[in-house]
């Protein structure tokens, strides 16, 4: 078995490498208030400071997506029959996966101790039951193989921003590097989704498939697009700290969750120009048509 090579982890916790709070953390488009007219409301210091806040959670997303969900799949792949060149490259991948949690928790508590010193999740907070339930399934990649799509969505979608990341020489420098990093891990991942899902697709029940492409619509449209209930927190947040836009919080909340029927807004988290290898993968499978609907907002 050939040897896994250990990428550094970007240092974030020197004191004399301190946090430039004076820029922005993650591009505007990233942020979901962004697209609403409750931004164009804020101040400058406001604005500034809800795109950190988000930030916190963007990486949350990531942590949660790798922890809860890629290492449950990865793991039990590792006991599957798979080439010897596929498996070195799985447990590569799940060893990546665990320093990018690492990373990401690491600069989420250098930014935030009060939120991230004893916690990996802030703003996400999945109610037991639903955890113990995504838990069970996504030991299960066989029987629920929809993770490995889900994976190589999210991944692509990872490589996407994090050229836009490193095209951004505005945002906060500890964020770039940590962008920079992953980046440069993401490509491998998408690699062996890839060989995963050649490994096992063809071979899955056809039935099977398209219970699986019908439950993947549904997580994606519940947990993967619009803001719901954590990006709701992120602006919740926001109004603690400036208590002068407590008036205006029912109204921003409204404005967020508007954003689920917001064509213009849906259609730019997913598109061929974003994740142009997983389209195409859709469209190899009819059972797919409608994950292709809903990410590209059509009837």
């Amino acid at each position: 078995m050939s040897a896994i090579v250990q990428r550094e982890i970007p240092q974030v916790d020197p004191a004399a490498n301190a946090i430039d709070f004076s820029r922005p953390f993650i591009p505007e488009p990233f942020t979901p208030l962004f697209h609403t007219p409750a931004y164009g409301r804020l101040t400058a210091e406001q604005r500034l400071r809800y795109n950190q806040l988000h930030a916190g959670y963007f990486h949350e997303q990531i942590m949660f997506f790798e922890k809860a969900l890629a290492r449950n799949v990865l793991g039990r792949f590792l006991s599957e029959p798979l080439p010897e060149k596929l498996k070195s490259g799985v447990q590569m991948f799940m060893a990546e996966e665990a320093r990018h949690s690492e990373m990401f928790w690491r600069l989420n508590k250098k930014c935030a101790p009060q939120f991230y010193g004893s916690r990996d999740f802030y703003f996400i907070r999945v109610p037991p039951l639903l955890a113990k339930i995504l838990d069970a399934i996504s030991r299960r990649p066989k029987l629920f193989p929809l993770f490995l799509w889900l994976m190589l969505l999210e991944e692509e979608r990872a490589l996407y921003y994090g050229k836009i990341f490193t095209k951004s020489p505005e945002l906060e420098p500890h964020f770039m590097a940590v962008q920079r990093a992953h980046l440069a891990d993401e490509i491998g991942h998408v690699k062996w989704d890839e060989e995963l899902l050649d490994w096992i697709w063809p071979e899955t029940n056809p039935l099977l498939r398209r219970i699986n492409a019908r439950l993947l619509c549904w997580m994606i449209d519940e947990f993967f697009s619009a803001p719901k209930r954590a990006g709701v927190r992120v602006v919740e947040e926001l109004a603690k700290e400036f208590p002068s836009l407590s008036p205006e919080l029912p109204r921003m909340r409204s404005e967020l969750l508007a954003l689920a029927t917001n064509k213009k807004y849906r259609s730019s988290l997913y598109s061929p120009e974003m994740v142009p290898q997983t389209f195409a993968r859709f469209e190899q499978w009819p059972e797919f048509a409608p994950v292709l609907r809903l990410l590209t907002q059509t009837e």
